[in-house]
């Protein structure tokens, strides 16, 4: 699999992500080969990995990218997946500041049923949703990437906590029983995620500090059915969130 000659296409935390050619098929795939650590521990965080990444293919869904192949590359780890022909929320968001709510909650309507499709088929939760791992591409097609790869995500999260010496969000997309526990496995947190995607997405900004209700209230230009959503995906305490994402897509669906 060489990728000296491939298009780096995204960077994070985790790794990086390349556009490769395939030789034989003339086909664009993705390629996110990620760092090594947190696998420095031994042999377990590697099987931990394949276990974790094995069960992402599995997934079919027009609004979850594909996998395709994962394996060792000079020793890190990757995984082949679906090129998508697009630009992940985040640039879109700091091109154009907002998105029209009509449009937003069509956003929210694709990802939601993504994330259901995830929990119901194979259990699996996101647990790092936010704008970066939504690719959108002309006409309003939209598809999460990064599911469930819990070693990395908590690797991360504890990394944090250790940084900052806080377990308040960090990151205005976490919800703050994850920050708290990172091995935490929960379609909640990924409620609470979408909740303030969807609020960035009307505001132009994260949800974050003090006065987000009020801010939110202010905006003349958002319904009060869908503010009254955000705000309770966005409630702090779980419990008071929607129980599942039954819940959250039965309150969206007459939007």
């Amino acid at each position: 699999m060489p990728i000296d000659d491939a298009e780096l296409i995204g960077q994070g935390g985790f790794g990086l992500v390349y556009k490769v050619k395939h030789k034989y098929l003339e086909q664009f795939f993705a390629i996110k080969i990620f760092r090594q650590h947190p696998f420095s521990t031994g042999i377990h965080d590697k099987e931990r990995f394949f276990k974790e990444a094995n069960i992402l293919f599995n997934l079919s869904h027009p609004a979850i990218i594909r996998i395709y192949d994962i394996g060792l590359y000079n020793d890190k780890p990757f995984i082949k997946m679906e090129h998508f022909q697009g630009k992940n929320l985040n640039e879109i968001l700091v091109r154009y500041g907002r998105i029209k709510y009509d449009k937003a909650l069509r956003l929210v309507k694709t990802i939601a049923d993504a994330l259901s499709y995830a929990v119901e088929k194979l259990g699996v939760v996101h647990r790092d949703l936010k704008p970066s791992n939504v690719m959108a591409a002309i006409p309003e097609r939209f598809k999460v990437i990064d599911f469930g790869l819990g070693i990395y995500i908590e690797d991360e999260l504890r990394t944090r906590l250790t940084q900052t010496g806080e377990t308040v969000a960090s990151s205005a997309y976490t919800a703050p029983e994850l920050q708290a526990n990172p091995q935490l496995i929960n379609c909640a947190c990924d409620i609470y995620s979408l909740g303030a995607i969807w609020y960035e997405c009307l505001l132009g900004r994260v949800p974050q500090g003090t006065g987000i209700e009020e801010a939110l209230n202010a905006e003349i230009n958002v319904p009060p059915a869908h503010k009254k959503v955000i705000l309770r995906s966005l409630q702090f305490d779980p419990n008071k969130r929607f129980r599942n994402w039954n819940e959250f897509q039965t309150a969206i669906s007459d939007l």
